[in-house]
């Protein structure tokens, strides 16, 4: 009876799509696909779809890359992707949130079990995009009935220690979100990316560099069994920077920088953009002949975007709800349960100053003059969007979710990004702020206070997303939230030791060790909430415990991770007692040879001669 009704509602649903809509091939076929699956679709004695859901993305992504003046790539792609979700069982208890052990083959479980992807022909060619889908949808329903039937028997062998629906209800919504797409000439592209990188031609001490434009113009069509729908076009623009060099003993140097935008105009200038690569270049050069810092323990001053950094990789992933799959494979069990990071035992206890406040909003489009990029009006499961308010003066309220729900989160909040739990557009506040000079003088009394000869402070943290591609899936494993998502390792780009007649020493190569959420609570004090700063977000690895999908859509070039951006405004924050010392492992050999431009001026001189 149930099953009937609900196939009835959706009939009537997809009756009232308004005739624009309908005439769209692309919604047209998932609409017809989507009633005749929810009909007609089951298996001799086995369970009918009790939720189906069809996103098609119209990917279009320019990519433009230059070293040292030189055009590297120059790239201009187009892709539709399918996502189809197809849930049997019920809300209470469906075929999601389970791994199992024989789960493999020519698919891999991390497809099995979370769904769907198919690559669609581009034109607008209704009969072959219905084929597509239903092809699709036929074998999602196929491995979503294995995968329930295998999960229930892995549940008459075990006691769960809370009963969770696996699915939270969710009123049905349509909503429409069009931004003007992103146009970009390409001679215009290439130009902008070999101009910026030409600049490290001046910096023979530098060994690595590269200047990456990339601009994304997605089109989202979102249709379910419930009612819900949505189009979203959301253009977004980024710019890197990237370089690196060695110090004198081999140790390696990296900095970065990145700009986000809605369109080329949020971008810096030209001007803007050589200033800040110049100094970037500067500090890499300083760096080489920096000292080192052996161990320090002590009072620490994050300011500007090394705060927002601090921030998104040892807090933020925490504030993610996670729930852990259910598996019958009790070595997967163990360890999932040790990469489990969330706060999600957490709820209503205190985890920073009671002086202090987050907010979660994907409705914000700036702060003050600076452009935010992390929001939208819906997320990627059809929810409205809307604020969060995660901490309140200091004791945590809830947590980001999607609709699977966890312990004290029974629905979602709107941040179902990238098929994760993502943040968007991150406020932190604290209603007893001083001033940045206030700040330098509390690190000093600190300092005074141990009879410590300096303070540290830090200006620039690494982020893993940031990092040469050949590193980056090394650096998150060991320097993401480490030791399985309890702490922080975290490569310090710029900091410096600060004495108390104001003198500031560049240090290199430092590294803020073991710092866990918990020193959080521990903030001696913070300046205005006046950081805007926007970064590619890795939500760690605990999120890969409960979707693999979240793990692997961290990864790629900076180039491709303009999806999963994340805007903060933070302030700065002072810490008294933290680790920071020199990394530890083996350390690389510098250059053989030194850099050629080195000998440019001898080599023309010895041919006049």
């Amino acid at each position: 009876m149930r099953g009937t009704l609900l196939t009835s509602l959706v009939l009537i649903f997809l009756a009232l799509i308004p005739a624009a809509a309908a005439q769209d091939p692309l919604t047209r076929a998932m609409q017809d696909e989507l009633a005749r699956s929810m009909e007609k679709l089951e298996l001799e004695e086995l369970a009918k779809p009790y939720f189906i859901s069809y996103r098609i993305d119209d990917v279009e992504v320019d990519v433009y890359e230059a070293s040292m003046g030189s055009l590297v790539s120059s790239n201009e792609s187009r892709q539709r992707v399918l996502n189809v979700v197809v849930r049997v069982g019920d809300y209470s208890l469906d075929n999601t949130n389970f791994l199992s052990r024989s789960f493999g083959g020519g698919r891999s479980g991390v497809m099995r079990m979370f769904g769907g992807r198919s690559v669609l022909p581009v034109d607008d060619d209704y009969d072959e995009i219905r084929r597509q889908i239903w092809l699709a949808t036929d074998g999602v329903y196929k491995t979503s009935v294995e995968s329930f039937s295998k999960k229930r028997a892995a549940l008459k062998n075990r006691t769960l220690s809370e009963e969770l629906p696996d699915f939270s209800e969710q009123e049905p919504a349509t909503v429409s979100e069009t931004r003007p797409r992103v146009e970009i000439d390409r001679a215009a592209g290439e130009r902008l990316v070999e101009d910026i990188s030409r600049l490290f031609r001046e910096l023979p001490e530098l060994y690595t560099s590269s200047v990456v434009l990339q601009v994304q113009n997605v089109e989202y069509r979102y249709l379910n069994s419930e009612g819900s729908s949505y189009t979203r076009n959301r253009p977004i623009v980024m710019l890197s920077v990237r370089a690196g060099t060695q110090a004198a003993d081999g140790m390696p140097l990296h900095d970065f920088l990145v700009a986000y935008g809605r369109s080329l105009g949020d971008l810096p200038s030209a001007e803007e953009l050589a200033v800040s690569v110049s100094k970037l270049g500067a500090r890499l050069v300083e760096l080489r002949n920096a000292p080192l810092i052996e161990r320090y323990n002590g009072p620490v001053l994050f300011e500007g975007q090394a705060a927002a950094e601090l921030l998104a990789q040892a807090f933020a992933p925490k504030l993610l709800a996670q729930r852990l799959p259910v598996t019958d494979d009790p070595r997967m069990a163990g360890m999932m349960s040790q990469m489990q990071s969330s706060f999600v035992d957490k709820i209503g206890a205190r985890v920073l100053p009671r002086t202090m406040s987050v907010t979660d909003d994907p409705t914000l489009e700036t702060y003050g003059e600076s452009v935010l990029v992390g929001g939208y009006k819906v997320d990627d499961e059809g929810v409205p969007a809307g604020p969060t308010k995660l901490i309140e003066r200091g004791l945590l309220k809830t947590l980001l979710s999607d609709r699977n729900p966890v312990a004290g989160v029974a629905h979602s909040t709107g941040n179902s990004r990238r098929s994760s739990v993502l943040p968007s557009n991150v406020v932190v506040k604290t209603d007893q702020p001083v001033s940045p000079e206030e700040l330098r003088k509390e690190l000093m009394l600190l300092v005074q206070d141990r009879g410590a000869e300096y303070g540290i402070l830090v200006r620039r943290l690494a982020n893993p997303m940031m990092q040469d591609p050949s590193d980056m899936i090394s650096s998150m494993m060991s320097a993401g939230p480490g030791a399985m998502g309890q702490s922080l390792s975290a490569a310090i780009i710029e900091a410096y030791r600060v004495y108390p007649d104001g003198r500031e020493e560049l240090i290199r190569n430092a590294q803020l060790s073991d710092f866990g959420a918990s020193a959080l609570k521990e903030i001696v004090a913070a300046s205005p909430s006046d950081i805007v700063y926007s970064s590619p977000f890795f939500p760690g690895m605990g999120a890969a415990a409960s979707n693999p999908f979240a793990f692997a859509s961290g990864f790629g070039s900076p180039g491709q991770g303009a999806g999963s951006v994340v805007s903060w405004v933070v302030p700065s924050l002072l810490f008294e007692d933290l680790t920071i010392k020199k990394p530890s492992g083996q350390v690389p050999n510098p250059p053989v040879v030194p850099h050629p431009a080195r000998d440019r001026g001898k080599g023309a001189r010895s041919g006049e001669r």
